[in-house]
Order: structure tokens, then sequence, then C-alpha cells
């Protein structure tokens, strides 16, 4: 896959595995990505979550998208860093209603967006599983 089929596939696939790290610990929890494209890979969490805590000591992450139709993995691993945008908050909580009653009480500070920089990613396939991994820069 080339970088544009990366992003597509992440769009296409948004809920993944994030991987963080806690300590000497690493962390894993399904997500649901906002948005992969040129402008970054985007997702949110809450400002009194495990989560934020963690990408704030440690902003490395890896993200694990999976299509079991197609039998394909993409991890993408990188660097986090927050992105302080209210036009992008109201974006995430129109496209995920599930979020409207908690920033409605809490309001918009309560939601934390990251975006992922200096970011790389690996596929992987059963025809493809014992080959070296290549790596491309997204």
């Amino acid at each position: 896959m080339n970088k544009q089929e990366i992003l597509e596939f992440a769009a296409k696939n948004p809920v993944c595995s994030l991987a963080t790290i806690d300590g000497p610990r690493p962390r894993a929890r399904t997500i649901m990505l906002f948005r992969a494209d040129e402008t970054g890979i985007i997702f949110c969490t809450g400002r009194d979550k495990d989560m934020n805590k963690q990408l704030q000591a440690n902003p490395a992450v890896e993200l694990c998208f999976y299509n079991h139709e197609q039998a394909v993995q993409v991890r993408i691993e990188g660097t986090v860093e927050m992105v302080d945008d209210l036009e992008l908050k109201k974006q995430i909580v129109e496209a995920f209603s599930f979020l409207k009653d908690w920033v409605e009480k809490e309001g918009y500070e309560v939601m934390i967006v990251y975006r992922v920089r200096n970011a790389r990613a690996t596929t992987w396939t059963m025809a493809t599983s014992c080959e070296p991994k290549k790596f491309i820069q997204l």
C-alpha cells in the first residue's frame, strides 16, 4: 500500500486499537478514529481519562486497523500532539452524536483532540506475514 491507500484504509476502518505507554507498561484500547487524511490522523479523548494522562506523559503511540473481509492489518506508529481547535471539536461532536450530551454538560474544554505526527505505517496480510516489514512515511 502507498500513503494514500493507507490513509483511505484507516478512514474506512475507523474502529482501531490504540496503544499507549503507562510507565513501564503498554496499554491498548479500542477507539473510533475521527479522520485520516492529508491533514493528519485525528482522534479525541476526555481530559480526565487515563489515555489522555498517558499521552501527556509519553506521546508515543501505535494504532492498529484491521479489515476482516480483506484480511488486512495496518499498523501506524508515531507521536501525538494536542490540537486546540474549537471548530475541529465541533466537527467531531457533530460526527459522533454520542459526545453531544457530555460536551453540553461539561463544555468543549473536556474534550482533548490529538493528531498523530511523524507517523509511519506497515501493512500485514497472510501472504506477506513472513516478509520483512516495509514502512511508509505518512
